[in-house]
């Protein structure tokens, strides 16, 4: 099975297309987005339409569960409440529907997939530590956990209750490991690398990757500047922090 998983597009068309005509390529068996496909991007109902098109499994973000009511914006910082509410204003209708019915947390075979940790979905914690990663381990058996949510792509393998980040963007699946993998953000990155990140498990290949693309970011930030969004959102795309 040849998995492609993204996470954190944030309403960027520019840099969504850019994954999917890479994913032409791929031909991956399983699309899956991992939340966060709208806010702070000038384009979150065209965002929603091509993952409602691509992706078999769909999991909420703060940011979508936020447009669509679920929950509050008392923990967003003002720019990004700004953002909610104009995204909720340029929403089609229904779309908020479409975003409330995206899953908490979802396995398919040896995978797991959420939008930040799995221990507790909902409190939207970011994982930065060795020490959240192996309280994922201990909890959760699957063999491959895929998060977003930082914007921070990173490999961390598992064995025998040693946590290592890999440092790498593609490694070789070996027999007693098992792997988080933070597949970055494909609107947003915040590592000082502007490219889209995703990455890609191939179960019959053995690799587990993370690829990055480049994508026109000006037209992103023009558009974010058109629509009347606050500023810091399109510089915040050039400086990839």
């Amino acid at each position: 099975m040849k998995y492609l998983i993204f996470s954190d597009i944030h309403g960027n068309l520019d840099a969504l297309e850019a994954v999917l005509e890479e994913a032409e390529r791929i031909r991956p068996d399983i699309v899956v987005s991992l939340g966060d496909v709208v806010g702070y991007g000038a384009n979150p109902n065209e965002c929603i339409e091509r993952v409602e098109d691509v992706a078999q499994i769909k999991i909420g973000g703060n940011h979508d569960l936020a447009a669509s009511g679920l929950i509050k914006t008392d923990n967003f910082n003002y720019v990004a409440k700004a953002a909610i509410r104009w995204t909720i204003e340029a929403l089609k209708a229904d779309y908020q529907n479409i975003l409330a019915d995206y899953d908490t947390i979802r396995r398919h075979g040896d995978s797991l997939f959420t939008h930040a940790t799995p221990v507790s979905p909902l409190d939207w914690e970011y994982i930065y530590t060795i020490g959240q990663a192996k309280e994922i381990f201990e909890k959760f058996g699957s063999r491959f956990i895929f998060i977003g949510h930082t914007h921070i792509p990173a490999i961390i393998k598992y064995r025998a209750g040693d946590c290592t980040v890999t440092g790498a963007n593609r490694i070789e699946i070996k027999e007693g490991e098992r792997y988080l993998i933070n597949v970055g953000s494909v609107g947003q990155p915040r590592d000082g690398n502007t490219a889209a990140s995703f990455a890609v498990l191939d179960e019959k290949k053995g690799i587990i990757s993370i690829k990055r693309l480049p994508y026109d970011v000006r037209n992103a930030q023009d558009k974010i500047i058109s629509a009347g969004l606050p500023e810091a959102l399109a510089m915040r795309l050039v400086t990839a922090r």
